[in-house]
């Protein structure tokens, strides 16, 4: 008997993207363990595919209520207050200044998106042509300040989903909108700015090497007898400049608010973002988890049958 399965390099990247708690991958994988056991027609094939059905589900039921539990029970933190490490925040979300994302397919303004490009093969199946998602930052604002989020390695869970079909081709995307009220659950720390001597002067030294990048510019400034060249004289103009502007920076920055962010924990702590609502997303996850709990009691009774019948 010839079996076998396949999948796409870009089948490959949708499984294995950690941005997404796949549940409807574990239980297709779920079904295809069964069908190649099917195929097989043996009880030590059977045995083999319940007992994989079986820790699958167990282990995505335990995801899925670790997470259901940690959106309960940790109470929300307010952005000026927040202790650092892990918390939860909850608030509307917005772009940076002048720094507008467009999605990738549907080029709507957006603040994160993700997508996936199926094509259809002769056989009529769709197979994944293309997959990304974004890994610009934004901001979480709430009544007491911002916060950065950056949504690398996040879990992210969004209420907006576009599909459509041209052609040939399908096309997915799944979108964060701007003033979405979005709940958040990772790491926070508040960065605070290098003043010292020592940071000074490695600025002043990269201000100065990108001054001199734009050789046009620096002779415009800094070039006062117009010979072409900078001379001592005019270099060290130069760098008393960059020396200024970077005590400016510094001084500026020192005067102004901490930085916030929000990112993936370091320790292996679920990293979730979803704009549906601290009630939505936790009640979505105690659905999957009593969706996976079905399987593994159906596995483990399958499990229990072949056991029997392969003793006789």
């Amino acid at each position: 008997m010839n079996f076998s399965i396949s999948f796409s390099p870009g089948q490959a990247l949708r499984l294995s993207d950690r941005s997404h708690w796949n549940n409807t991958t574990l239980l297709v994988l779920d079904g295809v363990v069964l069908v190649i056991a099917s195929h097989f027609e043996t009880p030590s094939a059977w045995l083999a595919a319940f007992a994989a059905v079986c820790l699958s589900g167990l282990a995505a039921w335990a995801g899925n209520t670790r997470r259901q539990r940690l959106i309960q029970d940790l109470p929300t933190s307010n952005i000026a207050s927040a202790a650092q490490g892990y918390v939860e925040l909850i608030g509307n979300i917005e772009q940076h200044d002048d720094d507008m994302l467009l999605a990738r397919l549907s080029q709507t303004p957006c603040l994160w998106y993700r997508y996936q490009i199926e094509k259809k093969d002769s056989d009529g199946d769709w197979r994944v042509d293309e997959y990304g998602s974004s890994d610009q930052t934004f901001l979480l604002r709430d009544d007491t300040g911002t916060c950065v989020i950056d949504p690398a390695g996040a879990e992210i869970t969004t209420g907006h989903k576009n599909v459509w079909v041209q052609g040939d081709y399908r096309y997915t995307e799944y979108l964060l909108l701007a003033e979405d009220t979005l709940y958040a659950l990772g790491e926070f720390t508040t960065l605070s700015y290098d003043t010292s001597p020592q940071n000074a002067k490695q600025e002043i030294s990269n201000l100065l090497a990108a001054w001199k990048a734009d050789r046009t510019e620096l002779l415009r400034r800094f070039d006062t007898n117009n010979d072409g060249e900078l001379d001592m004289a005019e270099w060290e103009q130069a760098r008393l400049a960059a020396e200024r502007e970077i005590q400016v920076r510094l001084r500026e920055q020192a005067a102004g608010a901490p930085l916030n962010l929000m990112r993936k924990p370091a320790i292996k702590r679920p990293y979730l973002l979803s704009n549906l609502g601290h009630d939505g997303l936790a009640r979505r996850y105690r659905l999957w988890a009593w969706a996976h709990l079905a399987v593994f009691f159906a596995a483990c009774g399958g499990l229990a049958y072949w056991t029997q019948h392969f003793g006789r």
